[in-house]
């Protein structure tokens, strides 16, 4: 199973944590001793829609909103099912290696070393994951580049230059040759799903300030 750790919550007597959806996306899993829900993450505007039953009585707004700024920026993990949690905010969980088929392709993304050494290269000194620092080094990366300068003169697609950065700073980070275009497309998947907007909205954003000041 790939989900992030799970995190206590203070509102209810439970957990939450962050979690690849079989059926495609990222959600939210919220665990009492004797409840569970699924949401699923609309990463346009961060809102949660009911995975399946969810009791509303239990699993109101004020506690999805909890458990999703507590899992906000943890990075994936391949982890095994929680399947039970107690009184005291413990809990059993599976061993890692029961997780379905389903999950095989997110695992070649969270196991490599391109997704591992960005974790480690933009990790705060809170032991959190930051996109910020992410998207400052990629940013730093692309005002250096000739390639990058040469295509937004071209006028490239903004999005076909922030797979070239996205793929190049990796790269230099695992110290290897980079990934194919498909793994590629997995992995910047995987950084989005992590968040409720685009993982790389500020180095977008750089791109398209660049491409309009040099048409002007």
């Amino acid at each position: 199973m790939i989900r992030t750790e799970a995190v206590k919550l203070t509102l209810i007597a439970g957990m939450a944590y962050k979690q690849k959806l079989q059926a495609g996306g990222a959600g939210i899993t919220i665990l009492t001793p004797d409840d569970r829900a699924v949401f699923t993450i609309n990463k346009r505007d961060g809102t949660c829609v009911p995975y399946g039953t969810v009791n509303g009585e239990i699993f109101k707004s004020n506690i999805i909103n909890e458990a999703l700024e507590l899992t906000k920026g943890l990075p994936y993990k391949r982890m095994g099912k929680i399947t039970k949690v107690y009184d005291d905010i413990h809990c059993d969980e599976t061993a890692p290696d029961l997780e379905t088929e389903d999950d095989k392709t997110e695992i070649d993304v969270v196991a490599s070393k391109e997704y591992k050494e960005v974790i480690a290269q933009y990790t705060d000194k809170n032991d959190r994951f930051s996109y910020q620092l992410m998207n400052k080094g990629l940013i730093q990366f692309a005002a250096r580049s000739s390639i990058v300068r040469r295509k937004l003169i071209e006028n490239e697609e903004v999005d076909n230059i922030v797979r070239y950065v996205v793929k190049s700073k990796a790269a230099d980070l695992a110290r290897n040759r980079g990934m194919g275009e498909d793994m590629l497309t997995a992995f910047i998947d995987t950084f989005d799903s992590m968040n409720t907007r685009s993982a790389f909205k500020e180095l977008n954003a750089y791109l398209r300030g660049r491409m309009s000041r040099s048409r002007g």
